[in-house]
């Protein structure tokens, strides 16, 4: 509750900063880019980029997150479709929150395209309102980076709820209730508009034909505040969560590992129940070794930006410049990488990949021999014509 209060006092101290022009301005930028209506000097409207960034380097790591972009779409809407079709998809809610860890990832891929698509706008022969709309969603990554903060509000979910129900298990049976599903739903959303979106509108406006994102802020003791804020609460939170909750989930699931074993040797456990027992465990087992991976794509994947980040706001490191393009592609990796690991790992995707190539396969081999059964009869009606003209002709 005191890092939500806070988060919100620092979003509201931030919407309530003035529209001067003499406000605190920082070079500081969450994504790839800055959008602006016209540049020279790079082969893309890149904004600040332009001033710190090398043209090829600047069209290198475009075209990088167009197709990061593209492949996100592509293997978030295989996944999801693998999802929503399977039988089991609604069986647990642990595959309620990961369908739903899907859809934010496919909306973030989705929009970061049309992004990347809508950086050759001109803001300076578009109206006020419809400019300021379009910076907003399109230039400065609104909607984009929302979905990527309620991405990892999901994956904490996740953690609680698999922490919960194997380290509690007791606890978990007898209070949990499906509201709680449905608020665990509903959370990262909160979360992603409270560090996302409300913070990228309140800091961003459309400037001289510029769409000019986290610039404008009350002082910069606020610029630095929100920035240890984010760190805090988009990096090394979700990773304290991460790290607490499965190391404490292996440990009870090795103690029981070692209790099943012992009363197998002792020959108290019948075959039928073991069986049970161990199906479960794999079923668990299989999620948690999914949600892990995830995990750690998480990790690995936005170290450098968040690090990267956080130096900007006191300075330490420069604001737009090739490093911080680089380390922002690979937090956009991050969203392509889950449905992979999604595809590879969680059994649900699987079973289902499994059955579409099986009925791929089987059509086939029935077109096949349907092709071969209506050749033979043709084959067969020659040959008899064949024997009957040279019987008559001998006649």
């Amino acid at each position: 509750m005191e890092a939500t209060t806070a988060m919100l006092l620092l979003t509201l101290t931030t919407m309530a900063t003035p529209t001067s022009d003499n406000i605190t301005e920082t070079y500081i930028n969450d994504n790839v880019s800055t959008t602006s209506g016209k540049s020279h000097s790079s082969p893309r409207s890149s904004g600040y980029s332009s001033y710190y960034v090398s043209p090829t380097l600047d069209l290198v790591l475009y075209i990088a997150t167009i197709i990061i972009a593209v492949v996100g779409c592509l293997a978030n809407a295989y996944v999801l479709l693998a999802l929503l079709l399977s039988k089991n998809s609604r069986a647990s809610n642990v595959n309620i929150f990961i369908t739903h860890q899907t859809i934010l990832d496919l909306t973030s891929c989705a929009f970061l395209f049309m992004s990347l698509v809508l950086e050759t706008v001109d803001y300076a022969e578009t109206d006020s309102s419809l400019a300021l709309f379009v910076c907003w969603f399109f230039g400065a990554h609104a909607i984009t980076t929302t979905a990527g903060n309620a991405s990892v509000g999901g994956l904490m979910i996740i953690t609680i709820e698999r922490y919960v129900k194997i380290v509690h298990s007791v606890a978990y049976r007898n209070h949990y209730r499906p509201w709680m599903t449905r608020c665990g739903v509903i959370f990262p959303w909160i979360f992603g508009i409270s560090t996302g979106f409300i913070p990228i509108v309140a800091t961003s406006k459309v400037v001289r034909g510029s769409c000019n994102k986290n610039r404008y802020y009350m002082n910069d003791w606020s610029r630095k505040a929100w920035g240890i804020a984010k760190f805090l609460l988009l990096y090394l939170g979700p990773l304290f969560v991460f790290i607490f909750g499965y190391w404490k989930i292996l440990m009870v699931i090795r103690r029981q590992k070692k209790q099943v074993g012992q009363s197998q040797q002792q020959g108290t456990t019948s075959g039928v129940a073991t069986a049970q027992q161990q199906g479960s465990r794999r079923t668990e087992m299989n999620i948690i070794r999914t949600v892990i991976l995830v995990s750690v794509s998480f990790a690995l994947c936005f170290v450098c930006m968040r690090t990267y980040s956080i130096l900007t706001r006191f300075d330490v490191a420069p604001g737009i410049g090739w490093l911080y393009l680089l380390f922002s592609v690979f937090s956009y990796s991050n969203r392509c990488l889950n449905p992979f690991i999604y595809a590879t790992q969680y059994e649900i995707v699987r079973r289902w990949w499994k059955v579409i190539v099986r009925r791929v396969v089987r059509r086939q081999h029935v077109e096949e021999v349907s092709v071969t059964q209506s050749v033979a009869p043709d084959r067969s009606e020659r040959m008899q014509s064949n024997k009957m003209h040279v019987t008559t002709r001998n006649l």
